[in-house]
Protein backbone atom coordinates (compact mmCIF):
# COMPACT_ATOMS: atom_id res chain seq x y z
CA UNK A 1 0.00 0.00 0.00
CA UNK A 2 0.91 3.67 -0.67
CA UNK A 3 2.14 5.19 2.22
CA UNK A 4 1.08 8.49 1.02
CA UNK A 5 -2.38 7.16 0.12
CA UNK A 6 -2.44 5.79 4.13
CA UNK A 7 -1.59 9.37 5.54
CA UNK A 8 -4.16 11.15 2.99
CA UNK A 9 -6.68 8.63 4.50
CA UNK A 10 -5.97 9.34 7.96
CA UNK A 11 -6.28 13.37 7.65
CA UNK A 12 -9.68 12.25 6.04
CA UNK A 13 -10.91 10.09 8.95
CA UNK A 14 -9.03 13.54 11.05
CA UNK A 15 -10.93 15.50 8.53
CA UNK A 16 -14.61 13.99 9.22
CA UNK A 17 -14.09 13.97 13.20
CA UNK A 18 -13.11 17.82 13.78
CA UNK A 19 -16.00 18.30 11.69
CA UNK A 20 -18.44 16.72 13.88
CA UNK A 21 -16.73 18.22 16.85
CA UNK A 22 -17.60 21.59 15.47
CA UNK A 23 -21.09 20.41 14.30
CA UNK A 24 -21.81 19.65 18.21
CA UNK A 25 -20.20 22.39 19.55
CA UNK A 26 -23.14 24.48 17.66
CA UNK A 27 -25.32 22.03 17.79
CA UNK A 28 -25.99 20.20 21.38
CA UNK A 29 -27.94 21.85 24.01
CA UNK A 30 -29.17 24.40 21.21
CA UNK A 31 -32.57 24.26 19.77
CA UNK A 32 -31.79 22.69 15.95
CA UNK A 33 -35.30 22.45 14.60
CA UNK A 34 -35.31 19.01 15.06
CA UNK A 35 -39.23 18.89 16.10
CA UNK A 36 -41.75 18.45 13.44
CA UNK A 37 -43.67 21.56 13.48
CA UNK A 38 -45.92 23.70 11.00
CA UNK A 39 -45.25 27.46 12.05
CA UNK A 40 -44.89 29.76 9.67
CA UNK A 41 -41.32 31.14 10.00
CA UNK A 42 -39.93 28.35 12.65
CA UNK A 43 -37.10 27.04 9.90
CA UNK A 44 -35.69 29.76 7.16
CA UNK A 45 -33.85 27.37 5.19
CA UNK A 46 -31.01 29.31 3.31
CA UNK A 47 -30.11 28.66 -0.75
CA UNK A 48 -26.42 27.21 0.72
CA UNK A 49 -29.04 25.22 2.98
CA UNK A 50 -30.82 23.71 0.33
CA UNK A 51 -27.44 23.28 -1.97
CA UNK A 52 -25.64 20.64 0.55
CA UNK A 53 -28.53 19.06 0.73
CA UNK A 54 -29.17 18.71 -2.96
CA UNK A 55 -25.86 17.89 -3.19
CA UNK A 56 -26.47 14.88 -1.09
CA UNK A 57 -29.00 13.84 -2.98
CA UNK A 58 -26.97 13.66 -6.26
CA UNK A 59 -23.93 11.47 -4.34
CA UNK A 60 -26.79 8.65 -2.71
CA UNK A 61 -27.50 8.17 -6.22
CA UNK A 62 -23.72 7.85 -7.71
CA UNK A 63 -23.09 6.17 -4.63
CA UNK A 64 -26.35 3.57 -5.40
CA UNK A 65 -24.59 3.47 -8.93
CA UNK A 66 -21.38 2.51 -7.72
CA UNK A 67 -22.75 -0.67 -5.96
CA UNK A 68 -24.83 -1.70 -8.64
CA UNK A 69 -21.80 -1.40 -10.80
CA UNK A 70 -18.99 -2.94 -7.92
CA UNK A 71 -17.39 0.17 -8.71
CA UNK A 72 -16.12 0.68 -4.82
CA UNK A 73 -13.32 3.25 -5.63
CA UNK A 74 -15.99 5.69 -7.46
CA UNK A 75 -18.52 4.92 -4.22
CA UNK A 76 -15.45 6.40 -2.18
CA UNK A 77 -14.18 8.90 -4.46
CA UNK A 78 -18.12 10.36 -4.43
CA UNK A 79 -18.15 10.12 -0.53
CA UNK A 80 -14.63 11.50 0.11
CA UNK A 81 -15.96 14.84 -2.39
CA UNK A 82 -18.92 14.98 -0.94
CA UNK A 83 -17.38 15.21 2.88
CA UNK A 84 -14.17 17.19 2.02
CA UNK A 85 -14.78 19.50 -0.56
CA UNK A 86 -18.75 20.34 -0.47
CA UNK A 87 -19.55 19.75 3.56
CA UNK A 88 -16.32 20.34 5.30
CA UNK A 89 -14.73 23.12 3.05
CA UNK A 90 -17.81 24.76 1.92
CA UNK A 91 -20.70 24.10 3.80
CA UNK A 92 -19.03 24.50 7.07
CA UNK A 93 -17.71 27.58 6.60
CA UNK A 94 -21.06 28.99 5.23
CA UNK A 95 -22.66 27.95 8.23
CA UNK A 96 -20.45 29.62 10.47
CA UNK A 97 -21.43 32.71 9.02
CA UNK A 98 -25.80 31.56 9.20
CA UNK A 99 -25.13 31.16 12.99
CA UNK A 100 -23.29 33.83 13.74
CA UNK A 101 -25.47 36.36 11.84
CA UNK A 102 -28.61 34.66 11.21
CA UNK A 103 -31.91 35.51 12.77
CA UNK A 104 -33.29 32.85 15.15
CA UNK A 105 -35.00 30.67 12.34
CA UNK A 106 -31.94 31.28 10.06
CA UNK A 107 -29.78 29.99 12.81
CA UNK A 108 -32.42 26.80 13.45
CA UNK A 109 -32.61 25.60 9.92
CA UNK A 110 -28.80 25.75 9.76
CA UNK A 111 -28.14 23.59 13.34
CA UNK A 112 -30.57 21.22 11.22
CA UNK A 113 -28.91 20.97 8.44
CA UNK A 114 -25.78 20.58 9.96
CA UNK A 115 -27.01 17.61 11.54
CA UNK A 116 -29.06 15.58 9.23
CA UNK A 117 -26.42 16.35 6.59
CA UNK A 118 -23.66 14.67 8.60
CA UNK A 119 -25.70 11.99 10.51
CA UNK A 120 -26.70 11.36 6.81
CA UNK A 121 -22.87 11.51 5.71
CA UNK A 122 -22.09 8.92 8.25
CA UNK A 123 -24.81 6.41 7.44
CA UNK A 124 -23.59 6.41 3.88
CA UNK A 125 -19.93 6.11 4.41
CA UNK A 126 -20.34 3.42 7.04
CA UNK A 127 -19.58 0.73 4.47
CA UNK A 128 -16.38 2.17 3.47
CA UNK A 129 -14.63 3.56 6.78
CA UNK A 130 -17.45 1.68 9.58
CA UNK A 131 -15.36 2.14 12.60
CA UNK A 132 -14.67 6.06 12.94
CA UNK A 133 -18.27 6.41 11.83
CA UNK A 134 -20.31 4.32 14.47
CA UNK A 135 -18.07 6.03 17.14
CA UNK A 136 -19.64 9.82 15.52
CA UNK A 137 -22.75 8.25 14.51
CA UNK A 138 -23.66 7.76 18.72
CA UNK A 139 -23.80 10.56 19.84
CA UNK A 140 -24.68 12.77 16.47
CA UNK A 141 -27.78 9.72 15.23
CA UNK A 142 -29.73 10.61 18.98
CA UNK A 143 -29.22 14.24 18.08
CA UNK A 144 -30.53 14.49 14.92
CA UNK A 145 -33.65 13.10 16.16
CA UNK A 146 -32.89 9.79 14.33
CA UNK A 147 -35.26 6.79 15.25
CA UNK A 148 -33.36 3.88 16.07
CA UNK A 149 -33.63 0.71 14.19
CA UNK A 150 -35.73 -2.15 16.52
CA UNK A 151 -33.12 -4.38 14.94
CA UNK A 152 -30.25 -2.70 17.34
CA UNK A 153 -28.95 0.68 17.89
CA UNK A 154 -25.82 0.34 15.99
CA UNK A 155 -25.26 2.60 12.74
CA UNK A 156 -24.61 -0.85 11.13
CA UNK A 157 -28.32 -2.00 11.30
CA UNK A 158 -29.48 1.80 10.29
CA UNK A 159 -31.50 2.20 7.01
CA UNK A 160 -28.82 2.62 4.29
CA UNK A 161 -29.21 6.59 2.93
CA UNK A 162 -31.45 6.39 -0.60
CA UNK A 163 -31.35 9.37 -3.05
CA UNK A 164 -34.40 11.92 -3.31
CA UNK A 165 -34.55 13.03 -6.48
CA UNK A 166 -37.33 15.75 -5.24
CA UNK A 167 -34.99 17.27 -2.82
CA UNK A 168 -32.65 18.25 -5.35
CA UNK A 169 -32.78 22.19 -5.54
CA UNK A 170 -31.07 23.70 -8.93
CA UNK A 171 -31.84 27.18 -8.32
CA UNK A 172 -29.59 26.51 -4.87
CA UNK A 173 -26.80 24.84 -7.03
CA UNK A 174 -26.63 27.50 -9.27
CA UNK A 175 -26.38 30.34 -6.14
CA UNK A 176 -23.69 28.31 -4.33
CA UNK A 177 -21.99 27.78 -7.74
CA UNK A 178 -21.63 31.68 -8.10
CA UNK A 179 -21.31 32.11 -4.88
CA UNK A 180 -17.70 29.91 -5.08
CA UNK A 181 -16.74 31.94 -8.13
CA UNK A 182 -16.81 34.92 -6.15
CA UNK A 183 -15.66 33.77 -3.44
CA UNK A 184 -12.49 32.32 -5.17
CA UNK A 185 -12.04 35.33 -7.98
CA UNK A 186 -11.68 37.56 -4.23
CA UNK A 187 -8.73 35.00 -3.23
CA UNK A 188 -7.45 35.24 -6.37
CA UNK A 189 -7.02 39.05 -6.80
CA UNK A 190 -5.68 38.72 -2.77
CA UNK A 191 -3.19 36.76 -4.40
CA UNK A 192 -2.15 38.49 -7.39
CA UNK A 193 -1.78 42.15 -4.72
CA UNK A 194 0.73 39.68 -2.75
CA UNK A 195 -1.79 40.73 -0.25
CA UNK A 196 -0.85 38.85 3.86
CA UNK A 197 -3.92 36.63 4.70
CA UNK A 198 -4.01 38.67 8.22
CA UNK A 199 -4.62 42.00 6.03
CA UNK A 200 -9.00 42.47 5.73
CA UNK A 201 -9.43 44.89 2.80
CA UNK A 202 -12.38 46.72 1.58
CA UNK A 203 -14.11 44.69 -1.19
CA UNK A 204 -16.61 46.86 -4.02
CA UNK A 205 -18.73 44.83 -6.33
CA UNK A 206 -20.50 46.07 -9.26
CA UNK A 207 -23.69 44.88 -11.34
CA UNK A 208 -25.64 46.50 -14.30
CA UNK A 209 -28.97 45.68 -13.06
CA UNK A 210 -30.97 45.66 -9.68
CA UNK A 211 -31.70 41.71 -9.95
CA UNK A 212 -27.53 41.67 -9.96
CA UNK A 213 -27.03 44.55 -7.17
CA UNK A 214 -29.83 42.01 -4.81
CA UNK A 215 -28.07 38.63 -5.55
CA UNK A 216 -24.38 40.25 -4.88
CA UNK A 217 -25.96 41.40 -1.18
CA UNK A 218 -27.13 37.98 -0.75
CA UNK A 219 -23.19 36.74 -0.53
CA UNK A 220 -22.25 39.77 1.06
CA UNK A 221 -21.75 38.13 4.34
CA UNK A 222 -20.58 34.74 3.10
CA UNK A 223 -17.52 36.68 1.01
CA UNK A 224 -16.70 38.90 4.15
CA UNK A 225 -16.26 35.84 6.01
CA UNK A 226 -14.87 33.39 2.91
CA UNK A 227 -12.41 35.94 1.23
CA UNK A 228 -11.00 38.00 4.84
CA UNK A 229 -12.57 41.41 3.61
CA UNK A 230 -12.95 43.70 6.19
CA UNK A 231 -16.62 44.93 4.35
CA UNK A 232 -18.66 44.34 0.93
CA UNK A 233 -20.00 47.25 -0.83
CA UNK A 234 -22.34 46.76 -3.99
CA UNK A 235 -22.03 49.97 -6.02
CA UNK A 236 -23.29 50.95 -9.50
CA UNK A 237 -19.82 51.66 -10.37
CA UNK A 238 -16.15 50.84 -9.28
CA UNK A 239 -14.63 53.74 -8.58
CA UNK A 240 -11.81 55.03 -10.17
CA UNK A 241 -8.22 52.80 -9.34
CA UNK A 242 -5.32 51.29 -10.67
CA UNK A 243 -6.27 48.40 -8.49
CA UNK A 244 -6.86 44.62 -10.30
CA UNK A 245 -11.09 44.22 -11.43
CA UNK A 246 -12.23 40.96 -11.78
CA UNK A 247 -15.07 39.68 -13.92
CA UNK A 248 -17.36 36.87 -12.49
CA UNK A 249 -20.37 36.82 -14.87
CA UNK A 250 -21.87 40.01 -14.97
CA UNK A 251 -20.35 41.42 -11.97
CA UNK A 252 -17.32 43.10 -11.53
CA UNK A 253 -14.97 42.99 -8.58
CA UNK A 254 -12.19 44.76 -6.77
CA UNK A 255 -10.36 44.89 -3.41
CA UNK A 256 -10.40 48.99 -2.37
CA UNK A 257 -6.58 48.93 -1.36
CA UNK A 258 -4.27 51.85 -1.86
CA UNK A 259 -1.57 51.33 -4.79
CA UNK A 260 1.83 52.22 -4.93
CA UNK A 261 1.95 52.78 -8.61
CA UNK A 262 5.28 52.55 -9.50
CA UNK A 263 6.25 49.57 -6.69
CA UNK A 264 3.61 47.68 -8.43
CA UNK A 265 4.69 48.60 -12.04
CA UNK A 266 8.00 47.35 -11.27
CA UNK A 267 6.99 44.20 -9.34
CA UNK A 268 4.40 43.42 -12.21
CA UNK A 269 7.35 43.73 -14.72
CA UNK A 270 9.43 41.19 -12.88
CA UNK A 271 6.53 39.01 -12.85
CA UNK A 272 5.34 39.37 -16.60
CA UNK A 273 9.17 38.54 -16.82
CA UNK A 274 9.24 35.37 -14.60
CA UNK A 275 6.35 34.03 -16.38
CA UNK A 276 7.57 34.77 -20.03
CA UNK A 277 11.00 32.92 -19.37
CA UNK A 278 8.63 29.81 -17.31
CA UNK A 279 6.74 29.85 -20.51
CA UNK A 280 9.54 29.80 -23.11
CA UNK A 281 11.23 26.87 -20.81
CA UNK A 282 8.15 25.06 -21.12
CA UNK A 283 7.28 25.44 -24.91
CA UNK A 284 11.33 24.13 -25.67
CA UNK A 285 10.77 21.35 -23.58
CA UNK A 286 7.70 20.28 -25.24
CA UNK A 287 8.61 20.98 -28.76
CA UNK A 288 11.55 18.76 -27.94
CA UNK A 289 10.05 14.95 -30.10
CA UNK A 290 12.76 12.96 -27.52
CA UNK A 291 10.68 14.16 -24.48
CA UNK A 292 7.47 13.76 -25.34
CA UNK A 293 7.82 11.04 -27.03
CA UNK A 294 9.66 8.95 -24.28
CA UNK A 295 7.99 11.16 -21.16
CA UNK A 296 4.66 9.29 -19.73
CA UNK A 297 1.63 11.19 -21.08
CA UNK A 298 0.83 12.28 -17.30
CA UNK A 299 3.97 14.32 -17.70
CA UNK A 300 3.38 15.94 -21.05
CA UNK A 301 -0.32 16.52 -20.27
CA UNK A 302 1.01 18.75 -17.03
CA UNK A 303 3.70 20.55 -18.95
CA UNK A 304 0.64 21.67 -21.58
CA UNK A 305 -1.47 22.37 -18.80
CA UNK A 306 1.33 24.77 -17.08
CA UNK A 307 1.51 26.71 -20.40
CA UNK A 308 -2.09 26.92 -20.22
CA UNK A 309 -1.67 28.47 -16.48
CA UNK A 310 1.18 30.75 -17.05
CA UNK A 311 -0.59 31.91 -20.08
CA UNK A 312 -3.61 32.53 -18.49
CA UNK A 313 -1.86 34.53 -15.61
CA UNK A 314 0.37 36.57 -18.20
CA UNK A 315 -2.33 37.84 -19.73
CA UNK A 316 -4.19 39.23 -16.66
CA UNK A 317 -0.72 40.94 -15.01
CA UNK A 318 -0.48 42.13 -18.75
CA UNK A 319 -4.08 43.51 -18.73
CA UNK A 320 -2.88 44.97 -15.26
CA UNK A 321 0.42 46.73 -16.54
CA UNK A 322 -1.57 48.08 -19.12
CA UNK A 323 -4.16 49.77 -17.07
CA UNK A 324 -1.08 51.15 -14.54
CA UNK A 325 0.68 52.43 -17.92
CA UNK A 326 -2.16 55.00 -18.24
CA UNK A 327 -2.48 56.40 -14.55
Amino acid sequence: INEEWVVGARNFCNKLWNATRFVLMNTDGKDCGIEERSDAGYLDFSPADRWIVSTLQRTEADVAKGFADYRFDNIASSIYKLIWDEYCDWYLEVAKVQIQHGTEAQQRATRRTLLKVLETILRLAHPIIPFITEALWQTVGPLSGRTLDPAGDSLMVQAYPVSQPERIDVAAETWMTQLKSMTDACRNLRGEMQLSPALRVPLVMQAPSADGQALLQSFAPYLQALAKLSEVQVVNALPESPAPVSVVGEARLMLKVEIDVAAERERLSKEIARLEGEIARAKVKLGNESFVARAPAQVVAQEKERVETFEGILQKLGEQFDKLQKT
